[in-house]
């Protein structure tokens, strides 16, 4: 493995919960609830169990890697593959025909790949078709997450898929690569634009940058580990990311408690563009599928931010039920007046917490 920096994590922890800026009432009913877990040990192995993006850190590990690689042309699936995965050619997406996304995607990648499969990336990122391809990927990616038809049950492992070729080891260390290039940068976005051939048209899109871990979760997740509290992060993204990306950034969770999208493995851990076989779609009802089935203890926390985590968030008999306030709409959003859910405010510009239940960008 590559000498990597220290991680940010150096600096977040100083004192065991109080990193700053926890909602008063949250904090306080942490306290009591732990305090009461560390005084009855006898009452079952308790656990807790964490989303990833957005919850333990600002901003999403997976987005970070998607993105790195439209600026880096990091592929190694072949064009074939990547039609394979690509949606039919039928209908529109945000008013422009299917059929002609998909054609132009493919008729780019095709250009470009003879390039990336002999290393050849710089010299391929400096063809009109790497910037077509990029833009026109986000592009896709973004509305196809909108999309009813696809939606994120198609866009997330679509994601997953795009790393074929890949061992689960050189994706380890990717999202350690990309979670140390994020957390150097200043948060903000970065937009990618091209002119696409009619009817197609041009192509805009913009996506974040830089990432920081929540020193409040950081800290809290110490404390669980301290009090003998097993730790698990059920993600949405790529797993083995994500188990880069969480111990770089000093989350201490084992490797085999941390959960995300999978796709089927060749032989030596090599990523296919096939479904895995026997594992769920960790979004949603996946993420309790993975309790059910893998989680081993009493459940006494459940941190989320999304409608990734609703079904999680709302599991009968949980004794705290953690979610940050990302101002969302949809599902979560039926969530943040209830008062049996630690709402946690967030400064959605800086990315960290506020003393708040309610978020601001200010």
């Amino acid at each position: 493995m590559p000498t990597l920096p220290p991680s940010p994590s150096a600096q977040s922890a100083i004192a065991p919960d109080d990193a700053g800026n926890w909602f008063p009432e949250n904090l306080a009913r942490i306290n009591e609830r732990l305090a009461r877990i560390e005084a009855d040990p006898a009452a079952g192995r308790p656990v807790a169990v964490f989303d990833f993006d957005n919850t333990c850190i600002f901003r999403d590990v997976g987005q970070a890697v998607f993105c790195h690689q439209l600026h880096h042309l990091h592929y190694r699936l072949a064009p074939e593959q990547l039609a394979a995965i690509l949606p039919r050619p039928e209908g529109e997406l945000a008013g422009r025909p299917l059929a002609a996304i998909v054609a132009a995607l493919i008729d780019a990648y095709r250009t470009l790949f003879p390039l990336l499969l002999t290393g050849r990336n710089a010299q391929a990122r400096l063809l009109p078709q790497a910037r077509l391809f990029a833009a026109l990927l986000l592009w896709f990616t973004v509305h196809a997450r909108r999309d009813e038809r696809l939606g994120a049950r198609y866009v997330l492992p679509f994601m997953a898929k795009l790393l074929a070729g890949f061992t689960t080891a050189e994706l380890r260390l990717l999202g350690i690569e990309v979670a140390q290039a994020a957390a150097a940068e200043e948060l903000g976005e970065k937009t990618l634009s091209a002119e696409a051939p009619e009817p197609i048209g041009h192509i805009e899109m913009r996506h974040p940058c830089g990432l920081h871990p929540h020193p409040e979760m950081l800290a809290l997740m110490r404390r669980l580990a301290g009090l003998g509290i097993e730790r698990y992060i059920i993600s949405a993204s790529v797993e083995w990311l994500v188990e880069g990306a969480a111990k770089w950034l000093g989350f201490p969770v084992r490797t085999e408690h941390i959960f995300g999208v999978r796709v089927r493995l060749d032989a030596g851990e090599v990523l296919t563009i096939g479904d895995p076989p026997a594992y769920p779609l960790t979004y949603r009802e996946g993420k309790n599928e993975i309790i059910r089935r893998w989680v081993d203890g009493r459940l006494v926390l459940v941190a989320g931010d999304a409608d990734t985590d609703y079904e999680m968030l709302t599991l009968p008999g949980v004794d705290l039920r953690l979610l940050l306030n990302r101002q969302q709409r949809g599902l979560i959003a039926t969530l943040y007046e209830d008062p049996n859910i630690l709402v946690q405010g967030l400064n959605l510009t800086t990315g960290r917490f506020r003393p708040s239940r309610e978020s601001s960008k200010e």
